[in-house]
């Protein structure tokens, strides 16, 4: 299965922002050197969610203060 379930069941931080991450990340796939070549390539969210899941691909996230977003 592309998706580890298990790791995706156990992930204890905001699911909202690592979601939103993946999201991201999709737009970058051509950047990823981890990214597979081979005919499954074409199933990108779930590959990227499994990267994202193995640590392969590492997102950070800067809490925007409101002071910064005016």
């Amino acid at each position: 299965m592309i998706i580890p379930l298990d790791k995706l069941l156990r992930y204890n931080r905001n699911k909202y922002i690592f979601s939103r991450a993946i999201m991201e990340a999709v737009e970058k796939i051509g950047n990823m050197k981890t990214f597979p070549e081979d005919e499954s390539k074409w199933k990108v969210v779930p590959h990227v969610l499994r990267l994202m899941l193995d640590e392969k691909v590492k997102f950070e996230y800067r809490e925007e203060s409101d002071q910064e977003k005016e």
